[in-house]
C-alpha cells in the first residue's frame, strides 16, 4: 500500500510541472508520460494480487481443514488398527475356544452315546437276562434296538396307529369272526409244532399294528391284502388292495386228540389272553392300566403299536415274541416267552417310559366278568345260577400270608385297595368248577381258567387294587386287578418289571393251608346280613371236629359282629364259619381259622358293596 500512494503523489507533481514549464515537460514527456499510463495497469494489478491473496488465505484454510482431517483419519486409523489387533486377538481366543468346545461336544456326545447304550444295555440286562435257550440271548440285539425306540419315542408327541377301512369298522362280530387268515408266511415251516392266524383290523378292534417275522438277523416286514383273508367278495370289493392288521393267535398242533387249538391271542389294542389245555376262553391280561377309575379322569388304554415274532423251530413249542407299546401317557418295549400245556405260561419283561406323569399307574392288569354267583341266592334264576369267569381274587404278602376276597356285581363302582408291598403273586381264580354251579353249554365258565402273576424280584412298596364295575351282560368285562407302585417313575426315568403269567385250573395255595371254597351270605329285614363262609383242605380234613379251632373275624369300620360259630361238617372235610354283621355298606370283614394263634387257613376279606 505505501508503494502505490508515492507512486500516485508523483504523478501529480508531473502534472503541475507540465503546467509551470514547458521544457523540463517536453524532455520529461516519454518516461513519466509512461509511468502515468501504467497506472491502471497497477491498479489490475493489486487486484488481482488481492484476489491471489484470498486464494492463498482460502487455500491455506482449506489445506488447515485437510491437516486436520488428515489428522483426524491417522487417529481413527490408529484407533481402527488397536482394534483390529484386538479383533485379531480376540478371534485367535474364540478360534481356539471353538476348537475346544468342539472336542469337548464331540468327548460329550461320545460320553452320552456310550451312557446311552450303556444305560440300554442295562436297561436290557435287566428285563432280559440271559436264558439258556436259542432266543434267550440270540434276539438281545432286537430288545435293546425296541427299547432305544420307546425311549426315544417318548419324547415324542403321541401319533395315535391308523384304522381300519370303514367297510370293516361297521361289520358285526359273526361276520368278523369268519375273517379267517389264509395267506402264506415267509420263513414259517408249514410242519411247525405252532402256527399264526392273524386277524384284519375291523369291528371294535379298528386299530392295525405292525407284523413282523424275525429269524437270526433278519426282520421281514408283513403286509396283507383283502385276499389273504376270507373275506365275502362284497365286501372284498370295498376294501383297498392293503389291509392292515389288528392282531394275531397261536395255535398248537400237537393236542393228544390231533386236535389243534389256539392257545394265545393278542388281539385288541394291549390286551392279552391265554388258556391251558383243555379249557375255555376266560380272563384277559392288559400290558398297563393308566388311570383306572379316577374320579373325573378319563382312562388310557395303551396299544401295541408293532409285534415282531420269532419264528420257531419245526418241534420247538416255546413261542418267542417282541412288541412295541405307545399310548398318549407311556411308551414301552416287550418281551413275551410263552409256553402252552397244561399250565400255559407267558414270562414277560417290559421296559416302560412315561411321556408325562400319570395319577394312577396299574402294573399287571388282569381283567374278567363276574354277573352273578351262588354268594347270593336271593340273585338267583332259574336257569344258570352263576355266570362268571371269575369267582375271586387271590393274592400272597410278603409275609406268606394267602388273602381271598370274592368278588361281586355291585350297584355302584366299587374300588377296593388292599396293602401289598413286595407282593409275591395276586390272580383272578375261578374256584367253583361244578356244571350244576352254571348249567351252560354254551359258556363253559366251569372251564374258564384262573390266571395268576408271580412278580419276578421286588416290585417295592404298593398296594393291590380290585375294581368291580356294575354289569347287567355277561359280555362286558366288568372286573379288574392290579398292583400300583406307591412311587411311580417320572418321565425320563425308565420302569423294568418282570413278571410272569400262568393260565390254568390256578390252585395257588399250600396244600397244608385250608382254602375258601364257598360264601353265602343272607339278608335279613332288620338291617343284618348274616355270612357263611366254607373252608377246606387236606389238614382240615384230619382235624376232629372236637379240637378246639378257634375263629378270628374282624371288622373294619363302625359296627361289630356277633353270633361267632365255627364247626366242622359231619363227614366232609369242610369247616363252616357263620357270623351275622349289620347291613352297613363299606363295611370290611376278615376271618380266618387259628389254633394256638397259628393260621390254619388263608385270610377271608369282604367289603358290603356300596
Amino acid at each position: 500500500m505505501t508503494h502505490d500512494h508515492t507512486l500516485s503523489a508523483t504523478c501529480c507533481r508531473v502534472a503541475g510541472g507540465f503546467r509551470a514549464g514547458i521544457g523540463f515537460v517536453l524532455l520529461s514527456t516519454p518516461i513519466w508520460l509512461a509511468s502515468c499510463a501504467s497506472l491502471s495497469s497497477v491498479h489490475e494489478i493489486r487486484v488481482a494480487l488481492q484476489a491471489t491473496n484470498a486464494r492463498v488465505a482460502q487455500t491455506e484454510t482449506r489445506n488447515a481443514k485437510l491437516e486436520h482431517q488428515l489428522q483426524t483419519l491417522q487417529t481413527r486409523s490408529t484407533q481402527l488398527a488397536s482394534k483390529t489387533a484386538h479383533l485379531g486377538a480376540e478371534e485367535a481366543k474364540l478360534a481356539a475356544a471353538t476348537q475346544t468346545a468342539g472336542a469337548e461336544a464331540q468327548t460329550a456326545i461320545r460320553q452320552s452315546r456310550q451312557t446311552e447304550e450303556n444305560l440300554l444295555a442295562s436297561l436290557t440286562r435287566s428285563v432280559h437276562p440271559t436264558l439258556a435257550s436259542r432266543e434267550g440271548g440270540q434276539y438281545r440285539w432286537l430288545f435293546t434296538r425296541l427299547i432305544a425306540q420307546a425311549r426315544k419315542l417318548a419324547q415324542e408327541p403321541y401319533n395315535p396307529p391308523p384304522s381300519a377301512p370303514p367297510a370293516l369298522r361297521h361289520i358285526r362280530r359273526p361276520l368278523y369272526q369268519l375273517l379267517s387268515f389264509q395267506g402264506p408266511l415267509p420263513l414259517w415251516s408249514p410242519n411247525a409244532r405252532l402256527s399264526i392266524r392273524f386277524k384284519p383290523a375291523g369291528f371294535l378292534f379298528d386299530r392295525t399294528a405292525g407284523m413282523h417275522l424275525v429269524e437270526e438277523k433278519r426282520i421281514v416286514p408283513l403286509t396283507f391284502t383283502p385276499g389273504d383273508f376270507r373275506i365275502p367278495p362284497p365286501l372284498a370289493r370295498e376294501l383297498p388292495s392293503r389291509i392292515g392288521a389288528a392282531g394275531f393267535e397261536v395255535v398248537d398242533h400237537s393236542s393228544r386228540n390231533r386236535q389243534t387249538y389256539a392257545f394265545l391271542s393278542f388281539l385288541g389294542g394291549g390286551y392279552f389272553r391265554a388258556i391251558g389245555r383243555d379249557q375255555w376262553w376266560g380272563p384277559l391280561a392288559r400290558s398297563l392300566a393308566i388311570d383306572t377309575a379316577v374320579p373325573n379322569q378319563p382312562g388310557e388304554f395303551p396299544a401295541f403299536r408293532s409285534f415282531w415274532i420269532v419264528v420257531p423251530a419245526r418241534g420247538d413249542p416255546t413261542l418267542t415274541l417282541f412288541a412295541l407299546l405307545d399310548g398318549s401317557s407311556v411308551t414301552g418295549a416287550y418281551r413275551f416267552r410263552v409256553t402252552p400245556g397244561v399250565t400255559t405260561s407267558i414270562q414277560v419283561a417290559a421296559a416302560l417310559f412315561l411321556r408325562h406323569p400319570v395319577r394312577r399307574l396299574g402294573i399287571a392288569p388282569l381283567v374278567s366278568m363276574f354277573l352273578r354267583g351262588r354268594m347270593d341266592p336271593l340273585r338267583q334264576p332259574t336257569l344258570h345260577p352263576a355266570v362268571h369267569d371269575s369267582d375271586g381274587l387271590s393274592f400272597e404278602t410278603a409275609s406268606g400270608r394267602w388273602v381271598w376276597s370274592p368278588l361281586v356285581d355291585p350297584k355302584h363302582l366299587n374300588i377296593r385297595m388292599f396293602p401289598l408291598s413286595d407282593p409275591q403273586g395276586f390272580g383272578l381264580m375261578q374256584r367253583d368248577r361244578h356244571f350244576n354251579a352254571y348249567q351252560s353249554l354254551v359258556a363253559h365258565y366251569q372251564e374258564s381258567p384262573s390266571v395268576w402273576v408271580q412278580p419276578d424280584g421286588t416290585w417295592g412298596a404298593g398296594q393291590l387294587a380290585l375294581v368291580e364295575i356294575p354289569t347287567n351282560r355277561p359280555i362286558n368285562d366288568n372286573i379288574m386287578a392290579f398292583w400300583i407302585p406307591s412311587r411311580p417313575p417320572s418321565p425320563g426315568h425308565p420302569l423294568m418289571l418282570r413278571y410272569t403269567i400262568r393260565w390254568d385250573e390256578g390252585r395257588r395255595t399250600p396244600a397244608a393251608l385250608g382254602r375258601v371254597t364257598a360264601t353265602r351270605e343272607v339278608q335279613s329285614a332288620h338291617g343284618f346280613r348274616t355270612f357263611t363262609v366254607y373252608f377246606r383242605s387236606e389238614r382240615l380234613k384230619r382235624i376232629p371236629a372236637w379240637i378246639g379251632l378257634q375263629p378270628t373275624v374282624m371288622v373294619h369300620g363302625r359296627g361289630s359282629v356277633r353270633n361267632v360259630s365255627l364247626a366242622k361238617l359231619t363227614g366232609t372235610a369242610r369247616w363252616r364259619l357263620r357270623f351275622t354283621a349289620p347291613n352297613r355298606p363299606g363295611l370290611t370283614f376278615q376271618a380266618w381259622i387259628h389254633y394256638r394263634n397259628k393260621p390254619l387257613t388263608e385270610v377271608w376279606t369282604y367289603q358290603i358293596p356300596r
